[in-house]
């Protein structure tokens, strides 16, 4: 009796493993394609790695028209149309592909991006559509420029940089992605090198880049998820855990300066600046030349040399001060450099005594003697 328990107990316990082994890919298949989802990759990605979060909507409201901004920089999204539903974390939304959306127009200009930024925008999708559907975009009053993330109509995706009808960089998704499953999604656009570069990564996979010259008009009046800036291409499925990255916009560096410390009147005496820019937007230089006077460059190109004459009219001493300012209108530290515009000493007897004394030591030791 015990050797026919201890067969079946045997028996069922393989049975039991088999069923366990039979299951378990198709429980998982989904989450093994995805490099733990809870930590953004490119984190720890040498091209991303100065990326900081701008904003980041996780849509765990669950109720309410809201969708709070959690980055901390108040860009809070009005919420039309969409439904809230369980997401890949908490809640999500789930947008009907009929004008849902949320609405960030009041902060696309802080949600765009110039030519030389880098930029980066992650979100979880689910979807099951055949239609074409923007999963974020901003743009200007009407496009170009734009700059977006969507479904085309076979559920690849696809991402798109515009300035103009010739100027831009677009990738398409060799997959589909339209499957009813989560999918992580993350498009990057590289401002800051000669050619501008995006690309498109989805499960932590590469799946496109494009890299080429864009023209230099950045400009963002509109800011949509779930839709076109232009009332169009509405998304049908589910969005969760939006994110925004962007290089932080930092000021020049303070500007070097280099020419004579002192001069004549009226001399038209010539000056070089110098700054250079973190993120390699072009720059200005407004200088005080401490007579009354001030003078502002055009834009330049960062780190590159620009001379400035000036003339001053009367003797003195004076103290230039200059700063960069980027085209972003980012102010950098000042710089100082004192001249100084001799006055003519009046000639004296005694002035006369001294420079004679001072070249003739010997007669200025008798005289000290004789006083002696």
């Amino acid at each position: 009796m015990k050797n026919s328990l201890a067969r079946f107990g045997f028996i069922f316990t393989i049975f039991l493993l088999f069923i366990v082994i039979s299951i378990s890919p198709s429980i998982i298949g989904n989450i093994e394609n995805i490099t733990n989802p809870s930590i953004d990759y490119f984190s720890i990605n040498s091209y991303t790695e100065n990326f900081r979060l701008l904003a980041y909507w996780n849509f765990d409201e669950g109720s309410g028209n809201l969708a709070h901004d959690y980055s901390g920089h108040g860009f809070d999204g009005a919420i039309t149309g969409a439904s809230w539903a369980t997401g890949y974390s908490g809640y999500a939304l789930d947008f009907d592909g009929e004008g849902s959306n949320v609405n960030l127009d009041l902060y696309s200009q802080n949600l765009g991006f110039n030519k030389t930024d880098d930029y980066k925008i992650s979100a979880w999708i689910n979807s099951e559509s055949t239609e074409s559907g923007i999963i974020y975009m901003i743009s200007y009053s009407s496009p170009p420029p734009i700059f977006y993330i969507k479904f085309n109509f076979d559920g690849t995706l696809q991402m798109k940089v515009q300035i103009t009808a010739s100027c831009q960089l677009i990738i398409n998704s060799t997959n589909s992605y339209n499957n009813g499953l989560w999918h992580y999604i993350e498009g990057i656009y590289y401002g800051n090198k000669t050619n501008p570069m995006i690309e498109l990564y989805v499960d932590n996979d590469l799946v496109g880049r494009d890299s080429d010259w864009l023209c230099p008009a950045f400009q963002f009046k509109k800011a949509k998820i779930g839709m076109a800036t232009n009332d169009s291409e509405f998304f049908n499925g589910i969005i969760d855990e939006v994110k925004v990255f962007k290089t932080p916009n930092e000021p020049p560096e303070k500007p070097t300066i280099t020419g004579p410390d002192h001069g004549k009147p009226g001399d038209n005496i010539k000056y070089k600046f110098n700054a250079v820019d973190p993120n390699g937007d072009k720059i200005k230089y407004i200088i005080d030349w401490g007579d009354n006077q001030t003078e502002t460059t055009a834009l330049n190109p960062s780190g590159a040399d620009i001379i400035v004459p000036h003339t001053w009219s009367e003797k003195s001493d004076y103290t230039i001060k200059v700063h960069a300012q980027d085209e972003n209108d980012l102010i950098g530290p000042e710089s100082t450099k004192a001249i100084t515009m001799p006055k003519n000493r009046a000639i004296t007897w005694n002035y006369l005594l001294m420079k004679v004394l001072e070249r003739f030591h010997l007669l200025e030791k008798i005289l000290n003697l004789n006083n002696n």
